[in-house]
């Protein structure tokens, strides 16, 4: 499949002297940002310190990386600057008004599952009805209170697709994989602040995952239902549909913090998923690195994804089983139409003509038909050595039944 273009190479091969001394340039860089989004924000960093110090260590550990490329030290200044202003945004906002924490969120649902099992089109088709809501990717890249002036609105947004314009020119492949649009719902990955899923496109980052495999996500999660909150604001009050692969890594954290929660949680054989996953995530390393192994590259991403669903299911024996419903790939992308009706009534969701409508739209978008081109070959991995990594969860998968309804 197509990766970065002739361009984004060249720019990087082009501008390499320019990284050579990232490691001594990341303490004046955190500085800075800090700075920049006191400014911005008008909040203190004072009550920010620990957050970022972890910011500095995950530039470091980005920065320690061999083959750091120009454009990918850039996209990650970039994207460290845009979580640290908006983590101030968020503080100086219920600073300022204390009463949008008293703001409920009710019953939200959350969309998980490993990526490339349709968890995209379970989040468009369940934030369809009108009582629901999904934050949009603007909304987390610029999170301002519901009752903001629209002129702030539309700033933030054309901030947001100029992002988005910036990577369909590095990626002119990426629309086909995942769509992005700064008006479309988005993954919480845009805003909980630290999780070793989204860092994972950038390169290997074996100290930052270690530290992210012990790390507590207790703070991140009570930001992002400030988060959450601020967004409600002055609006009308929708039941909220989030949705990221990264909620595996967290489960236990996610029901602590909305213990009404509904996790709709996908399924799908690894061995689709594997090949799927690797060929998304050499998209982004081609940008991140100048050059990299495609062997290591499936080797993390194997590693990654057993040990997400290895904690994912060793947590959820201590949830309540009415917390979380089971989806299989072929529920979502094969029978969807019996089985999203069901789905709909484990949610306590209202199936009608504009639903069905809805899901017939989803399925026929080209981006549901387009197949983008890998072997598991290329990353050095087999059918075989994933489903041992797996365990017993590849047969768990396979024998999934189909979705109960309610029970009345």
């Amino acid at each position: 499949m197509g990766h970065a273009t002739l361009t984004v190479k060249t720019i990087n091969n082009l501008f390499a002297p320019a990284v050579l001394g990232r490691r001594r340039k990341v303490d004046a860089a955190i500085d800075k940002m800090v700075r920049a989004a006191e400014r911005i924000t008008g909040d203190s960093a004072d009550r920010h310190r620990e957050y970022i110090e972890e910011c500095r260590f995950a530039l470091t550990c980005y920065a320690n990386e061999q083959n750091v490329s120009f454009l990918g030290w850039t996209a990650i200044f970039s994207d460290v600057q845009r979580r640290i202003t908006n983590r101030m945004r968020v503080a100086r906002a219920i600073a300022d008004r204390p009463q949008i924490e008293d703001e409920p969120i009710v019953a939200p649902i959350v969309v998980t599952g490993l990526p490339r099992t349709a968890t995209t089109l379970a989040h468009n088709l369940i934030s369809g009805p009108e009582g629901n809501r999904a934050p949009l990717l603007w909304e987390l890249f610029n999170t301002v209170p519901g009752d903001a002036d629209e002129a702030v609105k539309r700033r933030c947004i054309a901030e947001a697709q100029k992002v988005v314009k910036s990577l369909d020119r590095a990626i002119p492949v990426f629309p086909d994989i995942h769509k992005m649009d700064a008006l479309l719902p988005e993954e919480c990955v845009f805003l909980l602040p630290f999780h070793s899923f989204l860092w994972h496109v950038t390169g290997p980052l074996h100290e930052y995952r270690r530290w992210a495999a012990e790390r507590d996500y207790t703070e991140d999660y009570r930001y992002f239902k400030q988060a959450l909150q601020i967004l409600q604001y002055g609006q009308e009050r929708k039941r909220w549909v989030l949705k990221s692969p990264c909620h595996l890594w967290s489960l236990e954290t996610l029901v602590k913090t909305f213990p009404d929660v509904k996790v709709v949680w996908t399924h799908r054989d690894p061995v689709s998923v594997m090949g799927s996953y690797c060929s998304l995530i050499e998209v982004g390393w081609s940008i991140y690195q100048r050059r990299f192994d495609p062997h290591e590259l499936g080797e993390t991403c194997l590693s990654m994804l057993t040990e997400a669903i290895g904690g994912a299911r060793e947590a959820r024996v201590r949830l309540r089983q009415e917390n979380v419903v089971d989806v299989g790939y072929p529920h979502l992308a094969g029978d969807s139409a019996n089985q999203v009706p069901r789905l709909f009534d484990r949610l306590d969701l209202p199936w009608g003509r504009p639903e069905a409508e809805n899901l017939q739209y989803l399925i026929d978008l080209p981006t549901q038909r387009r197949k983008h081109e890998y072997t598991l070959s290329r990353y050095g991995l087999t059918q075989a050595g994933i489903e041992r990594a797996f365990g017993d969860y590849p047969g768990l998968v396979n024998n999934l039944p189909a979705i109960a309804r309610r029970r009345r």
